[in-house]
């Protein structure tokens, strides 16, 4: 495996989190972005770093919500979507960024073909889980693939 490629499939991993899918513009845009300027280790690090810290505060937010007493379980519900789906486009442009530097490797003969699809699957998978831990509060299923 390369190291890009381990690196791609560590930040997925260590994040422990997922996208169901991503919308098509933003797929888009990453990969003009990568066509323009190819991404490096550097790149996915730095904004791994800020993705996490944003995963935090999200995680801190949905905590706070499911902890006030003072709320129902509908409005504990209702505000944790909210929270949900103001983060998912960076979500979103994170799996994204990931996608297209995978993308990138498979171009470049970093990662075969073959095994791309593969790798983008667990890549989506991995960041799909974010909503229902966010929601459970339960980030055993997370942590059990390294977040």
């Amino acid at each position: 495996m390369s190291r890009n490629l381990a690196l791609a499939a560590a930040v997925a991993a260590a994040l422990g989190l997922t996208a169901v899918a991503l919308p098509a513009s933003a797929a888009a845009v990453a990969a003009v972005a990568v066509a323009q300027d190819p991404l490096t280790e550097a790149d996915i690090e730095a904004r791994a770093e800020t993705f996490g810290a944003a995963m935090e505060a999200l995680g801190e937010q949905v905590g706070a919500i499911r902890a006030d007493a003072s709320l129902s379980d509908a409005d504990k519900s209702a505000r944790i979507d909210a929270a949900l789906a103001a983060a998912q486009p960076e979500i979103d442009s994170f799996v994204g960024l990931i996608e297209a530097f995978i993308r990138q490797e498979v171009d470049a003969g970093n990662i075969p073909a073959d095994q791309a699809d593969g790798i983008l699957e667990m890549v989506r998978a991995q960041f799909a889980q974010i909503p229902a831990a966010m929601r459970s509060g339960d980030f055993s299923g997370l942590a059990a693939m390294g977040g």
